[in-house]
């Protein structure tokens, strides 16, 4: 079989995980905030990035994604370390310009690697799930054409909601579709939010509180999850453990002994989500 390695973005919190892989490599994404710039994860964590957003309430931090010489950089690491294929992964095209970065990466790349592009169409630990899905079939010595054909019908079979505490870094940084309905009233209310088949943010439900919020959540994936046998969860937070857990004590007590990945949303995630979100999803493995 031919090596096959993995090249993932920082956005899919794989950092926080503990896990260990050695085909795997992250590009590091970048976090601006007031005249200075950071490397996603290692020269800022969640913990980090949240305590700032939290002591400035004026604070717009904004992203940067990876330039192509780090994306070509890490392509000729790989190749070199001998691996023949090579599968990247980045977040959803329709949240950040990742993927064509990736695509002319490979485009200009001279040398003999083989290299597959997916657009995960999703975000956060939703994304690093599917990288953790990818690595796992090539350790069960899948081919890379089975595993993109496989990641491309896992991606889209799956629901992902966020509660978000406050839209304004959503709205600041232009990353909400259709946010005419929410900007009025985005300080009053604790929307939900869907990452739709597309990979798109768009609006779910409009709900005042975020008791009522985090439980509609619960709902919807409760519901979907009664005719589905096989699934696995993922959660994520942007420092709001009291609602995370409202939501997880909820879903475990439906259905004991699940299996589920957990992590805080990265900083450069967390530059559009602000403090105070919780995310939700879960991924239909009978495909």
């Amino acid at each position: 079989m031919k090596k096959i390695a993995v090249l993932a973005t920082s956005t899919g919190s794989l950092d926080y995980l503990d896990i260990n892989y050695e085909n795997l490599r992250i590009a590091r994404m970048k976090i601006l905030m007031n005249d200075e710039t950071f490397e996603d994860y290692t020269e800022i964590t969640a913990e980090e990035f949240y305590n700032r957003l939290k002591t400035d309430n004026s604070l717009v931090p904004t992203s940067s994604m990876p330039s192509i010489g780090e994306i070509l950089e890490n392509i000729e690491e790989l190749e070199a370390a001998g691996y023949e294929d090579l599968i990247i992964m980045p977040i959803s095209s329709k949240m950040s310009s990742t993927y064509e970065v990736c695509l002319m990466a490979k485009n200009q790349y001279e040398g003999k690697i083989n290299i597959e592009v997916i657009d995960s169409v999703n975000a956060a630990i939703s994304e690093g799930y599917l990288t953790i899905r990818i690595l796992e079939l090539i350790e069960d010595n899948k081919n890379i054409n089975e595993i993109v054909e496989y990641i491309n019908k896992l991606k889209v079979n799956r629901k992902q909601y966020f509660m978000v505490d406050n839209l304004r870094l959503f709205v600041a940084n232009g990353r909400l579709s259709g946010a005419s309905g929410f900007i009025g009233s985005m300080f009053k209310i604790k929307p939900i939010l869907e990452v739709n088949d597309e990979g798109q943010i768009v609006s779910k439900e409009k709900i005042r509180t975020t008791k009522k919020s985090l439980q509609k959540m619960v709902d919807l994936i409760l519901e979907d999850l009664k005719d589905i046998k096989n699934f696995i969860v993922t959660y994520d937070t942007s420092d709001n453990e009291e609602g995370l857990n409202f939501v997880k004590e909820q879903i475990e007590a439906a259905h004991p002994g699940y299996k589920y990945y957990e992590a805080p949303i990265t900083p450069v995630v967390g530059c559009h989500t602000g403090v105070g979100t919780v995310g939700i999803a879960y991924f239909n493995l009978d495909i």
